[in-house]
């Protein structure tokens, strides 16, 4: 399962775990570790880019978590995760 990221796609732009599967892949290959890659997947889309400035600091922290309770951690210091969920 991927972290809580933001979506910058038009239809679900801001909202929380709303990613398309562009934005879905392009964040997997963050993650590990294939950034130019990412940036590759997410131009064949006009406003791919967006979502790497978007999620920076968290794409960041996740891509450097030691363990999966890490980065799970994390997701609590960027995102209200119960708020979302309960909406």
């Amino acid at each position: 399962m991927l972290p809580l990221l933001l979506a910058a796609n038009p239809v679900n732009w801001g909202k929380p775990g709303r990613l398309s599967t562009v934005e879905a892949l392009a964040a997997t290959l963050v993650l590990a570790g294939r950034y130019e890659q990412a940036e590759q997947v997410l131009g064949c889309v006009r406003w791919g880019i967006r979502f790497l400035e978007l999620n920076a600091e968290p794409l960041k922290a996740y891509a450097e978590a030691g363990s999966s309770n890490e980065l799970v951690s994390l997701q609590f210091e960027f995102f209200d995760i119960y708020t979302e969920s309960s909406t």
